[in-house]
């Protein structure tokens, strides 16, 4: 057993159990199998009369015994080889673009004979997508309702009506032509009219 030795020239602080056991590696006096082990290494210090300090496994007259303790040791858990990735979230499929929408009634130029309402109807190749939606115009005018289908009322003489259609982000995604169509109602002086008797 080899014994080391350290020139003092000033009083030795106590130093931090890390560091002293550092120094000990660094002197080959402790190996890291007998610090890692869960028992204790017994080490023994002494100072001879030049105030040299030396340590060593082996006892010596007037020497320090230190006791050491094992280096605690742990293991990481256990990695996964590859990270599980997260679900992949289903995706709605994209729908397709409409080919074309037209006003199917009332068709362009038509004169509706003695009525009050009429009804338009929207005609979309591909049909109406989910969450689209139709927005119809007469005379320049929106008027209620949803769907492809939509009855308002009119009065005799010529109008309008045309109709977008709008995905759920309000854009414009099909525009229809504009249909013009008539509408005949008997005169209020009509002794036969329905709706203004004399």
């Amino acid at each position: 057993m080899r014994h080391t030795r350290f020139a003092i020239s000033q009083p030795i602080a106590p130093r931090p159990v890390a560091v002293f056991l550092a120094s000990l590696l660094s002197l080959g006096l402790l190996s890291t199998a007998a610090l890692a082990g869960s028992g204790t290494t017994t080490v023994y210090k002494w100072v001879d009369s030049k105030g040299v300090i030396h340590y060593s496994d082996q006892p010596h007259p007037h020497a320090q015994k230190l006791e050491i303790q094992g280096a605690q040791t742990f293991s990481a858990p256990a990695m996964p080889l590859t990270p599980s990735a997260p679900a992949p979230q289903e995706s709605q499929p994209a729908q397709p673009a409409y080919q074309g929408c037209e006003i199917s009634q009332p068709t362009n130029q038509q004169m509706l004979m003695n009525v009050y309402h009429a009804t338009a109807v929207v005609q979309t190749s591909p049909p109406l997508r989910q969450g689209d939606d139709v927005r119809l115009f007469v005379d320049g005018k929106q008027v209620p309702g949803s769907g492809t289908s939509f009855t308002f009322p009119v009065y005799r003489g010529q109008h309008s009506v045309q109709a977008v259609i709008e995905d759920n982000t309000g854009q414009i995604v099909c525009e229809t032509s504009t249909v013009t169509f008539f509408v005949h109602q008997p005169s209020i002086q009509n002794p036969h009219n329905p709706v203004h008797p004399h």
